[in-house]
């Protein structure tokens, strides 16, 4: 596929989240740039993983809010973190979306909570009447 094809591909980027009792939209955008559809997820799991899982001196948070967990079982912030960290995934990431192709992490949490990043290209605009 050409700069110029991939220049015109228009993509709805994603977060989503949830739980038992049902899922919302979080965050998205369309972007016509696969290079900014990449780094936005990538950006939105950071952002979603510093909002879960903030270090000691958030500023968001009061003071004796935040207690560390030990429970064991899946941990979203840190798989947000690591996905977002893993440079060969963010290349793939950004080869199948030059591709055209959809894409979907999930990534879940402890008492049934779930987030997702998603990305689907967008069927091309009608040209516009004069």
């Amino acid at each position: 596929m050409s700069s110029a094809t991939t220049a015109r591909l228009a993509l709805l980027v994603a977060s989503r989240g949830g739980d038992g009792s049902g899922g919302w939209v979080l965050a998205r955008a369309r972007i016509t740039d696969v290079g900014e559809a990449a780094e936005w997820l990538r950006a939105e799991a950071l952002r979603l993983a510093v909002r879960l899982d903030p270090g000691p001196r958030t500023r968001w948070a009061a003071a004796g809010t935040l207690h560390p967990t030990y429970d064991p079982g899946p941990d979203a912030p840190s798989a947000l973190r690591a996905w977002a960290e893993d440079r060969e995934r963010q290349a793939r990431v950004r080869h199948l979306l030059a591709h055209g192709r959809a894409l979907s992490f999930h990534f879940p949490d402890l008492g049934g909570a779930w987030y997702a990043l998603t990305a689907a290209p967008l069927p091309p605009s009608p040209p516009e009447s004069r």
